[in-house]
């Protein structure tokens, strides 16, 4: 999937096309590669762009966990506006992919991760809180953010992290006006 993503982002004209390309690629591999419970053959993905020197960020979520987004010392979830079909799904649920375009401007955050980072448990079952944690975190640095959420998560799971996790962070830099 990642090859696939990787040769068609630089020929689809937006992301609404990319991700049409990732569903025809993950339906040929679910024919080529069957599963013996086909409907659980399928994946979530979360594609962003953010243009070079654009004030906006561009989001196209396929049933993957919204990222978290830091304005102003203000927590938001980016929850899709209309939610688009996961990858594998399409003869099922339709076709439909929707892009949210957020302001992104000098300052803000963005942290994009995996659902192993959502649904990492503390020793009670009790999700870890990610909101709540960016709340107190989110005005760090990304390098620093990640590293303290790699930290954070041990330490809330005792050690345990039973699934994968994936996090990106992006902070929009502040410019100078002799920068082009």
């Amino acid at each position: 999937m990642t090859n696939c993503f990787r040769e068609n982002a630089y020929d689809q004209p937006d992301l609404t096309g990319l991700v049409r390309r990732l569903q025809i690629t993950m339906t040929r591999y679910s024919v080529a590669i069957p599963a013996d419970d086909q409907p659980e053959h399928f994946a979530t993905a979360l594609i962003a762009e953010i243009p070079h020197g654009g004030a906006n960020v561009m989001i196209l979520n396929c049933g993957h966990p919204p990222p978290v987004f830091v304005r102003s010392g203000q927590v938001h979830v980016l929850e899709p506006s209309h939610p688009s079909t996961p990858l594998n799904l399409a003869a099922l649920l339709g076709d439909h992919y929707h892009v949210d375009t957020v302001s992104f401007a000098p300052g803000d955050q963005m942290l994009l991760h995996t659902d192993g980072v959502t649904e990492t448990r503390d020793r009670s079952g009790a999700f870890f809180p990610l909101s709540d944690w960016m709340q107190h975190h989110g005005a760090a640095p990304p390098r620093g953010l990640l590293d303290q959420l790699h930290q954070d998560l041990l330490r809330y799971s005792g050690g345990r992290l039973d699934d994968d996790i994936a996090a990106l962070a992006v902070r929009c830099r502040h410019t100078s006006a002799q920068e082009p």
